[in-house]
């Protein structure tokens, strides 16, 4: 009964910690410039930023990670390092020496997350915080300066996640570019937030009224967010969209200029 009690505490512990870190802010991470696509969302606690192992490692060009289950250790092999992440402790192992890092690595909903920093810059890259995102390099790369917040991309993610998800990635980007547009525009809000969240002639968006404006935004619609909030425009000074099939009010097609159909959405000015 003690055991079974136990592993129910355990259970708890770990999935409000987990529940905490995917509630987290989008965290874009580079590799020499190229923007990653991880499964699932890297999450920061004590300040340090954290990612699946398995991603890293991959990124990184691990030549093997493997798994000991009677220690509850993953180890990443690369070339001539290799380094040793026991799960919950704050100490790693680099070929045989015992480092001391700011938070444990941790189990989360199956997955061994470790510290991005750490991993990298023990194989001689560097890392660089900038933009809201990681940035990491062995070739000289220099972070883009942006002129966005991670409350922008936060909210941006979100809105193309819930409008678009079943649309390719044009059309992700198209409606990020619709809110980038209203942003800019007199007859709107002047904050990304402020335009997701609009209700002056009444809701704007749907998933705000059914809220799945905050599920958690896939890779490929952070992608889209970052690429518009950078300045890439496919949709031009479009307003405003809709599918008609799911459509009950065509005020939109009456009353603005048609600009383009990118699959189940149309586009107006």
């Amino acid at each position: 009964m003690k055991r079974i009690l136990l592993l129910m505490i355990s259970l708890i512990l770990t999935f409000s910690f987990s529940s905490k870190a995917f509630a987290s802010q989008v965290i874009p991470i580079y590799v020499n410039g190229n923007v990653l696509t991880p499964d699932v969302n890297p999450y920061i606690q004590n300040q340090r930023t954290f990612v699946p192992i398995r991603f890293i490692g991959e990124a990184l060009n691990a030549t093997s990670i493997k798994w000991d289950y009677s220690s509850k250790t993953a180890t990443l092999v690369f070339n001539q390092k290799i380094i040793k992440l026991p799960i919950g402790s704050r100490y790693v192992i680099v070929n045989g020496k015992g480092y001391k890092i700011d938070a444990p690595i941790n189990l989360v909903r199956g997955r061994t997350f470790v510290p991005v920093r750490f991993i990298s810059e023990t194989l001689g890259y560097d890392v660089k915080w900038a933009n809201s995102s990681v940035y990491i390099s062995n070739n000289g790369y220099t972070p883009p300066i942006n002129k966005y917040s991670s409350e922008d991309l936060y909210w941006l993610s979100r809105i193309v996640e819930a409008e678009a998800a079943g649309e390719p990635y044009a059309g992700k980007l198209a409606v990020a570019n619709v809110i980038i547009n209203r942003k800019k525009s007199s007859e709107f809000p002047s904050t990304i937030k402020s335009v997701v969240f609009d209700n002056k002639y009444g809701i704007q968006f749907t998933p705000v009224a059914d809220g799945n404006i905050y599920n958690t935004p896939t890779q490929e619609s952070i992608n889209a967010a970052i690429a518009a909030l950078n300045g890439s425009n496919n949709i031009g000074n479009s307003l405003y969209f809709l599918n008609p099939a799911k459509s009950s009010n065509f005020w939109i097609i009456n009353n603005r200029k048609f600009v383009m159909q990118i699959k189940n959405h149309y586009f107006y000015a």
